[in-house]
């Protein structure tokens, strides 16, 4: 079946994705840099150096004293990759870059399994802090678990290489306005339809949520042969992310800038609604459904729209006879709406060093890093990259939304996502209607009530 091939494929990076891919440019991108790594700085290699900046970290004030000549500062960078090795190539070309700019500074890369991400990212900020490497790649989403063993970034976010990147995928790098990681490896959601079927069914593409539930789903619906779409419906499964993105499109929040949950206002209650008319139009018993299992059906041509994110894009390129899809922007109200996820570098507090490793997050932040990053299957979120990201079938399509882009629906607080999720539940399965539905997933957001999402109220 695809959904094999799909799966040797991914490789587990980003947490909030669960995938990561490796774009086809990083074999031409590495190639391109290899000649520049011996000899002299040269004009770009200049332009993007942390050291050709007029900046002056502060963190450098902090820095042991200075080494005996020939000697060198050692960081260790904790990443999570199951992967081949040689599939690090663009990484190892930021590597090489760096430090070629600061030949007293040696950065190692450290690859460890996905699955145990989270268990060493907890002992190292706890009980084996002793043994905490000096910078690792952390999912934007567990940053604020994290925040008191991390040092703050604060200083780089006012350098001119911060200046050049778009302002979302910083923003997603903060808590609590601190912050605490550089962009890594970010992607973001998108809706994946099948132009064959909208060509043979006479429809155009989706601009908004009201045209995927009224015209475009039910217009795709062949069941069994074919589903309108793919919709997540069980419990953790992605489902409160969807309806999320789904309120954003109407300008609705679910926790408000004040501070306050109202579940029950009128453009919630009718996006609940047309979320339960899109399961109408959807695979049967959506409520059993997650987002990994839809992935892998939309691989196999069982469904005619599904949203999903850049990696698992990317990834069906790789396959051959996956069917033909078109990559675009999340459906809106006015406008396209964007949904960064992914993954920021950060330092931790208790490096002995510190200020070199801090060197490394700015040369991050520079635009040929971040070209790498990009190779590497990452957004473009440098300003000089926009361009050529621009030509990507799948990164293009995100980049006319990237200026008003929010960060994580993925990364909303628990306690809210599983509201959502409860809300789906009694709604999807004709429970509740919306309203009441809403209701009684706010006194769950509240505390007034405990229940297990996906399950009827004790």
């Amino acid at each position: 079946m695809k959904y094999k091939v799909l799966t040797a494929l991914l490789v587990c990076l980003s947490f909030s994705a669960a995938v990561h891919v490796q774009s086809s440019e990083a074999a031409a991108v590495t190639s391109g840099l290899q000649a520049s790594l011996v000899g002299p700085l040269t004009p770009l290699e200049k332009a993007s150096s942390g050291a050709e900046l007029p900046v002056r970290l502060a963190a450098a004030e902090t820095e042991e004293a200075p080494l005996p000549p020939g000697h060198q500062r050692h960081l260790q960078l904790a990443l999570w990759y199951d992967g081949p090795a040689a599939n690090l190539a663009p990484l190892n070309a930021i590597i090489a870059l760096f430090e070629k700019q600061h030949p007293d500074i040696r950065v190692h890369l450290n690859p460890h399994p996905t699955m145990n991400a989270y268990a060493k990212l907890n002992g190292w900020c706890g009980l084996d802090e002793a043994n905490a490497p000096d910078l690792a790649v952390i999912n934007s989403s567990w940053l604020a678990l994290f925040a008191p063993r991390l040092a703050s970034l604060d200083e780089l976010e006012r350098t001119p290489a911060a200046a050049r990147l778009l302002a979302p995928a910083l923003e997603l790098m903060k808590v609590n306005g601190r912050l605490l990681a550089v962009p890594w490896c970010l992607g973001a959601r998108v809706l994946l339809v099948r132009p064959d079927l909208l060509a043979e069914r006479r429809l155009s593409e989706p601009q908004n949520w009201g045209q995927m539930a009224l015209i475009t789903a039910p217009g795709l619906h062949r069941p069994p042969q074919v589903w309108g779409m793919g919709l997540p419906g069980a419990a953790g499964g992605g489902g409160a992310v969807l309806l999320q993105e789904m309120l954003w499109a109407e300008g609705e929040r679910v926790i408000e800038a004040h501070g306050g949950v109202n579940l029950a206002t009128p453009g919630k209650i009718k996006t609940l609604e047309r979320f339960c008319e899109l399961a109408r139009y959807a695979q049967p018993e959506v409520l059993s459904w997650s987002q990994t299992e839809l992935e892998n059906a939309f691989g196999e041509g069982r469904m005619g729209l599904l949203v999903s994110d850049t990696w698992v894009a990317q990834a069906w390129q790789k396959i051959e006879g996956a069917p033909e899809y078109r990559a675009l922007p999340l459906p809106g109200g006015e406008q396209p709406v964007a949904d960064v996820l992914g993954d920021g570098l950060a330092v931790f507090a208790r490096s002995q060093h510190q200020a070199a490793a801090v060197r490394f997050a700015h040369w991050v932040m520079s635009g040929l890093a971040q070209k790498n990053l990009m190779a590497w299957g990452g957004l473009a979120v440098h300003q000089d990259l926009l361009a050529e990201a621009r030509e990507d079938p799948v990164i293009g399509a995100v980049i006319p939304t990237m200026a008003k882009a929010q960060g994580g629906a993925a990364n909303a607080p628990p306690a809210a996502l599983r509201a959502l999720d409860y809300a789906i539940y009694l709604a999807v399965s004709g429970k509740q209607p919306p309203a009441e539905a809403l209701a009684l997933a706010q006194k769950v957001l509240a505390g007034s009530m405990t229940t297990t999402p996906g399950a009827p109220p004790g």
